[in-house]
């Protein structure tokens, strides 16, 4: 019998959280997001090849879990697709907030206003 890993109820309270503007997701060398959470466990949001990945680690770097989900055309299962929206919706969540999107956007149109 293989050993699974709940990890359901924690990518949903992340995503929650992160659609409330909670988490201070920061970009990290490799072009991956990242938030700390109280110095105990570190999230990290990546794009794959063909999706997005998420991993957990604890204060020691040790990995709790890291899961992918891939963009299909027809997913096989509707669990499947849901897993591949929170971690799409995760990632841009994420970097919108990392990146400052919506004040640069706004920082634009406004030089675009003068020009």
């Amino acid at each position: 019998m293989e050993a699974t890993i709940d990890y359901e109820p924690i990518v949903t309270k992340l995503l929650e959280k992160s659609r409330e503007g909670r988490l201070n997701w920061e970009k990290d060398p490799l072009g991956q997001f990242a938030c700390r959470i109280e110095g105990e466990y570190v999230f990290t949001s990546k794009t794959t090849e063909d999706g997005y990945g998420l991993t957990m680690e604890d204060s020691e770097g040790n990995v709790i879990f890291s899961i992918t989900a891939e963009q299909d055309v027809v997913f096989a299962e509707p669990k499947q697709e849901e897993l591949f929206n929170m971690l799409r919706d995760i990632y841009q969540l994420a970097r919108k907030k990392a990146l400052n999107v919506d004040e640069k956007i706004a920082t634009a149109a406004g030089l675009l206003d003068r020009v």
